[in-house]
């Protein structure tokens, strides 16, 4: 890499530094998959969608170089000599800035040896000339009236998003509910975000980054999760944040503790044909407990905590998160249980026909197991005869119960069916 003197560094950081102390804090409502933003005009921290601007104001002055801080920086420099150095590389060019190809996010680099063409994101831009304050184009036109003061003005941009990222974590007869957002910026920029709101609409991937950071934000202030107007939001509160370009920032949500209310080895089939027969039982572990405070919806992993390590469970689908809702999770195939269900004798192979089941069940471990078999028939439940059998729907039934430590058990029971 070429080396530079001394006073070449020290601009560079104290113009670094200034430009830093300058900014601005945006307010930004942080979606998904974009994110709508509020800030001065005069220099717009993240590139803008296209059609999405709004002034905040109804008098407005023209305004043009809308484009986003770093951008402008690049454009600024246009026909002069400028040095860029790699974002990951040992690697650096010097030259003149001849053109900016925005559309490919590429730059024309032109020396007397070489004339090439590079990725605007893969490299920093350090000017070789100082640039006069006569030359600097304006950011907001002057017209009368006009004093190119800072305006108020709202758009769209993709730069910025959020992931949620939500646990369950069971632990003996409690359930940890830990909730966190990873939010994203796509951009080249650094930027500072205040007075801002995570916006929760719908799950979408986030951006892999070439270069990505993770940092852990920890705050002692800590509110709900908000449910209003039909929207589910969350304030990030007037403390600033900031973040670096193309990073990812991992800032906690309200977690919570709550008992689990129930526990249990569950087994779900459906018999429609009516064809004498043995049908495995696959058991998976059922838990049933009440929601503490409202949360985010969305995709939780489950874990198991086994002192300080957390054994990965199924992937569980929460769609309301509400305080004092009741929730049942299953979370992974059970070991401890196993058995089949048979068909002993049916009077029609169409309906209406009464059948006898016989369902057998295995405890495999040293201590008494709870056991629920949901069967969903091929028609209306019209009789059923059974201690440990109860229709739950017109068309399915239940059979629940315990058995002890190390033993078989088997439970028949009779439905009569009807069309």
């Amino acid at each position: 890499m070429q080396k530079y003197p001394t006073y070449l560094y020290l601009s560079i950081l104290v113009g670094a530094a200034s430009q830093s102390a300058l900014a601005a804090p945006i307010n930004a409502v942080i979606g998904l998959d974009n994110s709508q933003i509020v800030e001065d005009s005069l220099q717009l921290s993240l590139t803008p969608n296209t059609g999405s601007l709004l002034p905040l104001q109804d008098n407005f002055a023209p305004m043009t170089r809308l484009e986003s801080s770093q951008d402008a920086n690049w454009f600024n420099q246009i026909n002069k000599r400028v040095t860029v150095t790699h974002r990951q590389r040992d690697l650096s060019y010097s030259g003149t800035l001849t053109r900016i190809e925005k559309n490919t996010r590429s730059f024309i680099l032109k020396s007397k040896d070489y004339s090439m063409t590079l990725p605007m994101d893969d490299f920093y831009l350090i000017p070789l000339e100082t640039t006069s304050t006569a030359e600097k184009k304006p950011e907001v036109e002057k017209t009368e009236g006009n004093n190119t003061q800072p305006q108020k003005i709202s758009y769209q941009t993709n730069e910025l998003s959020w992931t949620p990222q939500l646990s369950l974590i069971f632990d003996n007869d409690n359930v940890s509910i830990y909730q966190q957002a990873l939010i994203h910026n796509n951009s080249s920029s650094s930027i500072e975000i205040q007075n801002s709101l995570l916006h929760y609409s719908r799950t979408a991937a986030p951006q892999l980054f070439k270069a990505e950071r993770s940092v852990m934000m920890m705050s002692a202030d800590n509110p709900n999760v908000n449910y209003q107007d039909n929207e589910v939001s969350y304030s990030l509160g007037g403390g600033k944040l900031s973040i670096a370009p193309y990073s990812n920032t991992l800032i906690p949500l309200p977690s919570s503790n709550t008992k689990i209310d129930s526990s249990s080895n569950k087994a779900s089939l459906h018999t429609y044909n009516n064809n004498a027969g043995k049908t495995d039982l696959n058991f998976y572990n059922d838990l049933s407990f009440s929601l503490p405070k409202n949360g985010l919806p969305g995709e939780y992993k489950t874990f198991w905590k086994r002192g300080d390590l957390l054994i990965p469970g199924n992937t569980v689908r929460l769609d309301t998160v509400r305080e004092g809702y009741p929730v049942n999770v299953t979370t992974n195939k059970s070991q401890d249980i196993s058995g089949h269900l048979t068909l002993v004798s049916a009077t029609s192979q169409k309906l209406p026909s009464t059948q006898v089941w016989e369902a057998t069940i295995v405890n495999h471990s040293d201590t008494k197991q709870t056991y629920k078999i949901e069967q969903n028939t091929n028609g209306i439940v019209d009789v059923l005869e059974g201690k440990e059998a109860v229709p739950i729907t017109a068309n399915s039934v239940l059979v629940s119960g315990e058995i002890e430590a190390n033993s078989t058990k088997t439970i028949t029971y009779k439905i009569a069916l009807k069309n």
